[in-house]
């Protein structure tokens, strides 16, 4: 019942990680994204959420894949459990487990930092689309983000509907618009845009009123 996106970005000072994932639950942002500022993971379908919690905690010591590949290994109901993530290490990861309903399924892009993945959907085109709107999109890493988002929704998305989205990103310089809940909203993701774009317009006015004050 969710699709997710998980993405790593090289900028000027240094990887950042993201990820975005909407479903048709309440407050899937509590649950499923998990960033750190080495790699991000997003666990969904019948939700252990210490897939990604220690999977992320992990990430220092161990490549993404190993990390969930591990933690899997342990769990008794793996096959209830899609996981996905990147890391800092360029290492890229999936799993999709065989009891997982619906329509389910995963595209990894190891070389471009990029994995997709969801369950209950109405199709593959959803997983597709989203990855190759952050991928061919402008802008920031978040912005980026909510437009796969918008654009998996587009491809069918989850076949029930959207109720709640999220976006977390962990960025050399991470901002209040990094972190955005949408818990409970007719249209979600649409709702997560409208308060990115106002959350970043307050941060970015914030911050030329703060060099204001300082150089004036």
């Amino acid at each position: 019942m969710t699709f997710s996106i998980c993405v790593r970005e090289e900028t000027d000072d240094g990887a950042a990680f993201g990820v975005a994932v909407a479903t048709d639950a309440p407050a899937v942002g509590a649950l499923a994204p998990c960033a750190s500022h080495e790699g991000a993971i997003s666990t969904q379908s019948f939700v252990n959420v210490r897939l990604g919690r220690r999977g992320v905690a992990l990430l220092p010591d161990l490549a993404v894949d190993d990390a969930l590949s591990g933690l899997l290994a342990r769990d008794d109901h793996a096959e209830l459990r899609q996981v996905h993530g990147v890391d800092a290490r360029g290492t890229a990861f999936a799993h999709t487990g065989e009891g997982c309903e619906g329509w389910c399924g995963h595209v990894v892009d190891e070389e471009r930092g990029v994995t997709a993945a969801g369950n209950m959907l109405v199709g593959e085109e959803t997983l597709h689309a989203a990855a190759a709107a952050y991928v061919d999109g402008d802008g920031p890493i978040g912005e980026r983000l909510v437009g796969a988002l918008a654009a998996g929704r587009e491809a069918g998305g989850d076949e029930r509907g959207h109720t709640s989205a999220a976006l977390k990103v962990k960025a050399p310089e991470t901002t209040i618009y990094h972190d955005l809940r949408v818990d409970e909203h007719e249209v979600p993701i649409a709702e997560l845009r409208r308060v990115y774009e106002a959350a970043r317009e307050a941060s970015e006015t914030f911050t030329e009123a703060k060099k204001s004050r300082i150089f004036d």
